[in-house]
């Protein structure tokens, strides 16, 4: 369809300086994509989560005692997130999928390279700086209590998505877009700071991608397969889309980080760095091939790391991506566009490793089809 419209755009002399103009502008958008999908059902309260993520990760910097209260306040009961139906971000991050009636394969895959439990300790520990993070900088764990909270409502985002697909429920499924996304309301747009749009906005930025109108795109494909009829393999195609599309955004962030890790000189950027690449590696480990996320697990956990003694991972990782064809739901290292940020632009002759142009499907299957589609809509609408 998008290429018999494009055709048709040539036939009535559409210059190539106008469609430049419209992919332009669609790359300026898809770093900005906060708004293009219409919930049918009222899930602002759910949304609301992005406040108390905000507010959270707000008092986690402010580290006094007075702001200490409010951040376990506004956790673990939540302020503006939903209270009643045990949806703060505590709740979140404890949520039990199966006793909820959710299928779970997706979080065991997450507690098989982190283990049990592994959002509220993980954020716990580090905002206290004790247990697993005793002995770390208070950069390194501020920064990784305030990363895992995206963690958190990116698994939230999955749990929504696994009911609506076992329930054909439509409810669920603008829920899942209302924890991927945080208050999407004209009135607080400024609240995006919650779940894994925000990270896929500055990852695309970053390398040139757009993982995130990928994931916009699979969020209203799946709310059109969940309309009576409902279409399941539509809808389970869409949510293993948008799943993909997490797996390329944070596998750019894990290098990117990891890099930094490596060029930074002071030590509170090798500790911000190390907690940020780590941190964000997380949120896609249960989306990652498993022997993957099991070496990156091994070789880039910074718990137990005395200063100094930090590994150099940023080639490792690399290495490992590179002989992993698929390192997750179809995604290959080669779809990353790592060469397009500046400190990565060597990556090759740095890790001695062979990068590929990302590979163009003719139909919109796959993590690169549903990106194509969604230029292509996009750029078709600038102009129709």
């Amino acid at each position: 369809f998008a290429s018999k419209s494009l055709l048709s755009l040539h036939k009535k002399s559409y210059s190539i300086m106008k469609l430049n103009i419209a992919l332009t502008l669609l790359t300026a958008a898809a770093v900005n994509a906060d708004v293009g999908y219409t919930p049918v059902n009222d899930v602002t309260d759910h949304a609301k989560f992005g406040i108390d993520v905000e507010n959270i990760q707000g008092y986690i910097k402010e580290g006094n005692a007075t702001e200490a209260f409010k951040l376990y306040s506004t956790y673990i009961t939540g302020v503006n997130s939903r209270t009643s139906d045990g949806k703060t971000v505590q709740g979140m991050a404890t949520k039990d999928w199966a006793a909820k009636g959710a299928p779970d394969e997706i979080k065991k895959a997450y507690e098989a390279v982190l283990g049990e439990n592994h959002l509220d300790s993980y954020t716990t520990d580090a905002i206290n700086c004790d247990g697993t993070f005793a002995g770390s900088s208070a950069k390194l764990c501020s920064i990784a209590a305030t990363k895992n909270l995206h963690c958190t409502a990116i698994s939230y985002s999955q749990y929504e998505g696994e009911k609506s697909i076992k329930n054909s429920n439509e409810k669920n499924w603008d829920e899942m877009f209302a924890f991927w996304h945080g208050v999407y309301t004209e009135d607080a747009d400024s609240f995006l700071q919650g779940g894994g749009a925000v990270v896929q906005g500055k990852r695309d930025k970053d390398f040139g991608t757009e993982y995130k109108i990928a994931a916009l795109k699979a969020l209203n494909d799946g709310q059109k397969a969940v309309q009576a009829p409902v279409d399941t393999d539509a809808l389970q195609a869409a949510f293993d889309a948008f799943n993909a599309a997490h797996v390329g955004s944070f596998a750019q962030a894990t290098m990117k980080y990891a890099k930094s890790m490596k060029d930074a000189t002071e030590q509170s950027d090798i500790d911000k760095y190390f907690a940020e690449g780590y941190t964000y590696f997380r949120c896609a480990a249960g989306l990652f091939d498993a022997d993957l996320a099991t070496f990156i697990q091994d070789q880039f956990d910074p718990r137990g790391v005395k200063a100094g003694d930090e590994p150099d991972v940023y080639c490792a990782i690399a290495k490992e991506m590179a002989a992993t064809a698929d390192i997750g739901y179809g995604v290959s290292i080669n779809d990353l566009n790592l060469e397009m940020k500046s400190s990565l632009v060597n990556i090759t002759t740095d890790c001695n490793i062979t990068l590929e142009a990302p590979s163009k499907p003719d139909s919109a299957s796959g993590t690169f089809g549903y990106v194509a589609a969604a230029m292509s809509a996009f750029a078709l609408n600038l102009f129709l």
